[in-house]
This record gives C-alpha cells, sequence and structure tokens, in this order.
C-alpha cells in the first residue's frame, strides 16, 4: 500500500527551538500545541521507500514512526543547509548486512550547488564514520525539469524561490502525484507553477512564518499564511499540506484552522508523525 509519513514538519529551530520562551515554544514544551522536529518526509509504493531531506534527527524520527526497519532506497535533498542532508550519515548504520543480511545502497538526488558543497564536507564525514558508509551512495545531480524512475516510481525536479538554490520534487506514486515545495518564497518560476497545476493531487507547502518574510529579519525563501493560501489556491490542488513551520508562526491548532477556513478544507498543517495513504 503506497503511504507517505512526516517525519517532521518544523523549520530549522524546530519547535520548541532551544532557548526560546515565546509563547508557542512554551506551549509546545507544556504539551499544549505540537512539538516539531526538521521537516522530512518517507514516501512509498509499498516497495521502494524514499526520504525526503534526511535531518540529523532520522533515526529518532523513524524509530519514533516505527518506519525504522523498513528500507531506504532512494534520498531526495532539496537543499544544502544541514538540518536538510546530514541524516545521510545517520544511515551509515541502516541495515548492516552482518546484523540483516540485507546490503543497503542508497541513490541520492541533489542539485548542482548542493552537490559541490557537499563534495567538499562530506567525505570527511564519511571518513569519520566507518567504511560501510563509502560504498553505500550513488550520489546523482539533479537539473529543473529532470524526471528520473526509482523503480515503480517517478520523480520531477522543480526550481523554487530560494537563495541559495533550492530544488522541490514531484513524485508520481502509483497514479498519485505528490508535490514537495519546500524552502520556497511563492514568487515560482512560471514552468514550476505550471507543472504543479499540471498534477494536483497532493501539494505539501512551506509556511515558515506567520507573516510575509519581507516584514522582518528574516533572509529570502519561505512563506507567511497569506502567501501560501494565495499560491494554494493558485495551484488548486486535490489537498495541501503546510510544513516548515517555524515557532514565529501560529500554533499547531490555530493555523491548522486558518488554513482550512481559507481553503474550503483543502489545505491543512501537517504535524510530526502524520501518515497519508495514496
Amino acid at each position: 500500500m503506497a503511504f507517505i509519513v512526516f517525519l517532521g514538519t518544523g523549520d530549522a529551530d524546530g519547535i520548541p527551538a532551544l532557548g526560546c520562551r515565546c509563547e508557542h515554544c512554551e506551549m509546545a514544551r507544556n504539551g499544549k500545541t505540537q512539538s516539531r522536529s526538521w521537516a522530512s518526509l518517507f514516501i512509498s509504493d509499498g516497495k521502494t521507500n524514499i526520504v525526503v531531506d534526511p535531518t540529523p534527527e532520522l533515526r529518532y524520527q523513524l524509530i519514533k514512526t516505527q518506519l525504522d526497519k523498513e528500507p531506504v532506497h532512494g534520498i531526495a535533498i532539496t537543499r544544502w543547509h544541514f538540518e536538510h542532508w546530514l541524516g545521510l550519515v545517520e544511515l551509515h548504520a541502516w541495515d548492516r548486512k552482518r546484523t540483516t543480511l540485507h546490503d543497503a545502497h542508497f541513490k541520492v538526488y541533489m542539485n548542482e550547488y548542493t552537490l559541490f558543497e557537499y563534495q567538499q564536507v562530506l567525505p570527511s564525514l564519511v571518513r569519520s564514520t566507518n567504511r560501510w558508509l563509502r560504498d553505500r551512495y550513488e550520489i546523482l545531480q539533479v537539473k529543473p525539469r529532470d524526471t528520473f524512475k526509482l523503480d515503480a516510481i517517478e520523480v520531477t525536479a522543480i526550481e523554487l524561490d530560494h537563495d541559495p538554490p533550492c530544488t522541490g520534487f514531484i513524485f508520481k506514486v502509483k497514479d498519485r502525484y505528490v508535490a514537495y515545495v519546500v524552502d520556497s518564497g511563492p514568487s515560482l518560476p512560471a514552468e514550476t507553477l505550471n507543472c504543479l497545476k499540471r498534477n494536483p493531487d497532493i501539494l505539501i507547502i512551506d509556511n515558515t512564518w506567520q507573516k510575509p518574510e519581507g516584514s522582518g529579519h528574516w533572509g529570502h525563501g519561505h512563506m507567511g499564511i497569506d502567501e501560501v493560501i494565495n499560491l494554494v489556491k493558485e495551484i488548486s490542488p486535490k489537498t495541501a499540506f503546510a510544513t516548515h513551520i517555524g515557532h514565529k508562526n501560529l500554533p499547531h491548532e490555530e493555523l491548522d484552522q486558518v488554513l482550512r477556513n481559507s481553503t474550503n478544507g483543502i489545505f491543512r498543517a501537517a504535524y510530526d508523525g502524520l501518515k497519508i495513504f495514496l
């Protein structure tokens, strides 16, 4: 059976954020709203499994969602920031042949900028673990509009509104399309927007902030509530989920209500561990 699981739904700070005493973080500490680990997604068609953005919390996330015994066949990385890829090192102990009789190998897809930075850093981290990691990864560069297949899952890379460059992915699982548009501002390239409109089943999209990014001191490449609602309405998917949600956004229950009320129930706030059958 095909499904997706939100391994994590938080931004780079997570919720609660370390050292933060804002009302949102205190509510999460006291169990009065959702806590969030770093944003990551697990996609399966029942045979082939893909992790999008393996975070440093990957082991914890997989165990918590009871996916820690499942093999991983492919890894899609959206961008270079450490919380989106450092979990690659966490996979060094995954399905060791000596303990499970399964010799794991991973195809890893990333854009040109991410690959350049990866080549400067990750090989040293590999050497700091053990020899099992060194031969496990097949690194594959993807460009916007590239389409490739991992067994029966078809994947299309799309360009997002972010600096440094960030790649989104559209996964065709069975006959359903799942679009992952995280770490992106609202000004998507026309080709990306058209591609999303053609594949409108499930849209998973960035909603880091409550207010537009330009209204504060933050950098470029994320969306506030009004921006993401307008974009979801323009794309018009069958279902949409907000993720990459920060503590400067509304608490989960409030955010979920705002998104639902503004889109006739189409758009919802995801949470860690949410499972959707395709």
